[in-house]
């Protein structure tokens, strides 16, 4: 699996799975934000930015899907993680997926790889599993550190079956040389957004 055959890569909504229109809805937390810049990568690679990006193409792409999706922020603003949560809790979500980038201590930059999180109960890990899968078939080369279970705040304290996808080590020389380029945060947007549809799929 290498980049040749995602070259031809249809990034268009039409090629998604299909879902029952406006009967989902789904909320999407682009980490950090504001003064919070998150992981500071390669050549000031910034975490807020190319997550910000990604959740918006996210949106875009799902909700051409007839999915209801509300973004926990918009643009650059400082927002702590209890918002996020009530967000999600208040407006009876059927998932929350919290979207970040890595960063190694120490800024290895041989450190490469995506991975994704769920708290706890079958669909939560579900939805990380089918993210998880699509996510790494358009990131090859980049390692599959897998789905686990964790404790995040925002997935912790979530209703509804939550997850946090990390796309990839900011600091990371592989990962951050291809989170930089908008085209490859697109099809991370689609590998996720195809990854949701496919879990709402199964238990819709």
């Amino acid at each position: 699996n290498n980049f040749s055959n995602l070259r031809t890569f249809n990034i268009d909504a039409s090629s998604l799975p299909n879902v029952k229109r406006n009967k989902f809805y789904v909320v999407i937390d682009p980490g950090h934000g504001g003064i919070d810049a998150g992981a500071i990568g390669i050549r000031g690679l910034r975490e807020t930015d190319v997550v910000l990006d990604v959740s918006k193409t996210v949106q875009r792409l799902l909700s051409k899907k007839g999915v209801n999706v509300r973004l926990t922020r918009k643009g650059e603003i400082d927002l702590d993680l209890s918002p996020r949560v009530t967000i999600a809790n208040r407006t009876g979500a059927d998932i929350f997926v919290s979207i970040h980038a890595n960063a190694s201590r120490g800024k290895k930059k041989d450190i490469n790889g995506l991975e994704t999180f769920y708290y706890s109960g079958w669909r939560g890990k579900l939805l990380a599993e089918k993210i998880q899968q699509e996510i790494i078939r358009v990131s090859p080369g980049s390692p599959d550190r897998g789905v686990r279970s964790g404790r995040y705040f925002v997935i912790r304290k979530t209703n509804m079956p939550a997850v946090l996808v990390e796309i990839g080590f900011v600091t990371g020389k592989l990962d951050a040389r291809r989170l930089e380029k908008p085209l490859h945060r697109k099809r991370v947007a689609y590998a996720i957004a195809k990854g949701i549809l496919k879990y709402l799929q199964r238990v819709g």
